[in-house]
Order: structure tokens, then C-alpha cells, then sequence
């Protein structure tokens, strides 16, 4: 698939079929503060990290072929070695990706490191019957605002900090305008080597129906089958969206996430989604475990849990001023993860962010058989401030 993106991308370059090609991508900065560590498992001092991210995108256009190149390039510099990866940091690996270059550049033993993303390489055909696309590219599912129960390729934790772009995936691709506001959307997603335990297939319908959006989806990955149903609609002055999805297979399951917003004001919004993962448990002891079963490995399930409350709720103070909350609430086993933030823009594309992180819950200890156990799926996790710095060109 990259091979044939390249190809694509150089023939392009070296012709004058070319029209447009548009440049642009952004730097960004998170100075980060991590509070100490100390449990059973794991002990650590407080830590201190610097994320950084450079993304260059390129994107050409010539009649009906468009094309894409994008780019990532992410020192990440922490002040002690860590066991673990940082939940805050996305590190992409080869999940539905065909080949991929290395992306940590430098030893695994370093504490710091460098690592690259090459996160779009496709061409798009435009025919009268649709759209074929070709190469890594995003491919999103669902309804739900907060956790989509349909959506298995890569999508992020919740504590992570740069969410801006979905990671690509390498995959073929048709989508075709159905009605007026409705879609076909039909492709194969190769992970690695191409072998139908890496890959995954799928077909999204989308329509519109007296004001409300439709949406079934049918996945089939790693031996697994996910029907997946949504709705999108307006109750009174309400939003409401609501989506469910069935795995069957190796492993059965359902999730579900359904959930309301509401515009106080102009400056003003909230939402609340309520999240049911039939993958997870509502026994703690069940955590680890869990982990390595196929939602979590390749299904893109995280939570570990059954049951979650997720309000939030955003205020714009000025013009320059954005400052929100958000929490996740695991009802099994009374954890919580709790976000506040605010944004402000120093000056056109340039932004500055602050956040903070805070958990409750039961930290972690050991069995009788001195292995790792989970009391609560958001008490081991210290709590975290953060700060950043971001520029648009």
C-alpha cells in the first residue's frame, strides 16, 4: 500500500497534470507535570514531560485526482525511564496498517524519544459514481460524541493529549452520494502482511430521514462481525444521538452509547452520554485479563469497565477564551476521571491550552500470588497538569 502510495505521489510530482498541491500543518508543544507514584506496582517521583509534535500535510489536487502526504515527526522528552507508556501520548503501531516505517527512531531504552508518523499517504479517484480512495487515510464510524461503539480503527484514550487528527489506516476505499444527504461507504482496511487476522472489511450506510441521521454499519475483523445501528436527532431543543453495536464471535458483546446536548446560551453548551461496554467488566478483578482478550487487541475497545456517565460542559468567556470540563464516571467500580481546560488564542493560528487531570478511585495491589490487580480502573492514575503551545500554517 505505501509503495503504491509513493509511486502515485512521484508521479504526480513530476508531471505538469498537477494543478494545486496546498501546504500546510501545525507545531505543537505539551509541557506536562505528572504527580508521584506510589503503590504495590508501581513507585515513581513526580514526573515531567515535554510532548512535541511537527506535521507537515500536503495536499494536491488536479481535476478529478487529489492526493495526500501527511507527516509526523514527535520528540518526546521525560525526566525518568519509565515501565510503561505514557497514556497521554499516542505511540501508533501496526494495527490496520499494512507496513509501516519504524516509528520510535531511536533505542526503546531511552527515556526520551523521537518518533515518526507517515499518517496519510492515498490517492483519491472522483468518477461520476463516487469516490475511490487508495493508500492510508482516515476512516471514522459512528454517532455517539464522546465513545463510538462502532469505531475499531485506532481511536484514542480519553487521557490522551493531541486528538486533533484520527490516525490513518491503510485501506481501499468507495464511497458513493446516496440521495441527498445519504452515503454508501464500502472498503478493506489491510493491517499487517495483509493476513485476514491483521485485516478488516466494511460497509457504512448513511441517510437522512424527516430531519433525523441514520447510520448502519457491518464490520468484519479478526474473525469477529460488528453490526452497529445509529441515530442522530433533535428532541424539542435537545440534541440526542444514540449508538449500539454488536460484536459476535470469538467473543460476544454489545456496546452502546446514547446521550443529549443542550445550548444554554450562545457562549454556553453541555452533553451528557451514558456508555454501556459489554467487552469490559464490572468486576475489577477482571481488568488485566481483559486486556489481552480481541476488543481490546484489535477491536478498539480501552474502557475497562461496563457502565459510564460522561457529562461535560464548555463556556466561551470572550472571544479569545474557551474553558471546559468533562468527566468519566465508571459506575462499577466508583472511579473517575475528572478534566478541566481552557484555551486561549494569542493571536491568529496561535494558541495556548492548560489542563489538569484528576482521578479518584482504589489504587492498585497485589494477589495473594504477588501478581498486578486492578482495584479501580481510575485510581492508579496519577493526576496530571499540563500546558501548551500550538501554531497553524
Amino acid at each position: 500500500m505505501l509503495r503504491v502510495g509513493a509511486a502515485v505521489f512521484l508521479l504526480a510530482v513530476s508531471t505538469n497534470a498537477l494543478a494545486e498541491i496546498n501546504l500546510s500543518g501545525y507545531l505543537k508543544s505539551f509541557v506536562v507535570a505528572q504527580d508521584e507514584l506510589d503503590n504495590p506496582v508501581l513507585q515513581f517521583d513526580k514526573l515531567y514531560q515535554s510532548q512535541n509534535s511537527a506535521r507537515i500535510m500536503l495536499d494536491g489536487f488536479s481535476g478529478r485526482i487529489t492526493w495526500q502526504l501527511h507527516y509526523e515527526l514527535s520528540p518526546v522528552f521525560v525526566s525518568k525511564s519509565l515501565a510503561t507508556e505514557l497514556p497521554t501520548f499516542n505511540v501508533v503501531g501496526d494495527n490496520y496498517r499494512l507496513t509501516d516505517p519504524e516509528s520510535n527512531l531511536l533505542d526503546d531504552d531511552n527515556k526520551n524519544q523521537l518518533y515518526q508518523n507517515l499518517d496519510r499517504l492515498n490517492f483519491q479517484v472522483q468518477m461520476e459514481a463516487g469516490d475511490l480512495t487508495i493508500g492510508r487515510q482516515a476512516i471514522s464510524f459512528g454517532s455517539a460524541r464522546i465513545i463510538s461503539p462502532t469505531d475499531i480503527f485506532l481511536p484514542f484514550d480519553v487521557r490522551t493529549f493531541n486528538t486533533e487528527y484520527r490516525n490513518g489506516v491503510d485501506a481501499v476505499r468507495f464511497q458513493r452520494p446516496w440521495g441527498d444527504l445519504g452515503e454508501i461507504d464500502i472498503g478493506i482496511v489491510l493491517g499487517k502482511d495483509a493476513k485476514s487476522e491483521n485485516s478488516a472489511a466494511f460497509l457504512q450506510l448513511r441517510t437522512n430521514y424527516k430531519g433525523a441521521d441514520y447510520h448502519l454499519a457491518i464490520i468484519e475483523f479478526a474473525a469477529q462481525q460488528l453490526t452497529g445501528l445509529g441515530l442522530q436527532t433533535a428532541i424539542w431543543d435537545l440534541g440526542f444521538w444514540l449508538e449500539a453495536a454488536y460484536v459476535n464471535g470469538d467473543k460476544n458483546y454489545l456496546r452502546l452509547s446514547t446521550g443529549v446536548d443542550y445550548s444554554f446560551s450562545e457562549n454556553t453548551f453541555a452533553q451528557i452520554e451514558y456508555h454501556y461496554n459489554g467487552a469490559g467488566s464490572d468486576d475489577h478483578k477482571d481488568y488485566f485479563s481483559n486486556l489481552s482478550s480481541t476488543p481490546y487487541q484489535r477491536g478498539g475497545v480501552f474502557l475497562l469497565g461496563e457502565n459510564y456517565i460522561m457529562p461535560s460542559y464548555t463556556v466561551q468567556l470572550s472571544s479569545l477564551w474557551f474553558v471546559a470540563t468533562q468527566a468519566i464516571y465508571n459506575l462499577d467500580d466508583n472511579s473517575a476521571f475528572l478534566s478541566l481546560s481552557a484555551e486561549y488564542n494569542i493571536a491568529q493560528n496561535f494558541y495556548m491550552d492548560f489542563g489538569y487531570y484528576h482521578f479518584f478511585g482504589d489504587d492498585f495491589s497485589l494477589t495473594e500470588d504477588q501478581l498486578p490487580e486492578f482495584n479501580s480502573e481510575y485510581g492508579p492514575n496519577p493526576d496530571t497538569f499540563f500546558a501548551s503551545i500550538r501554531y497553524y500554517f
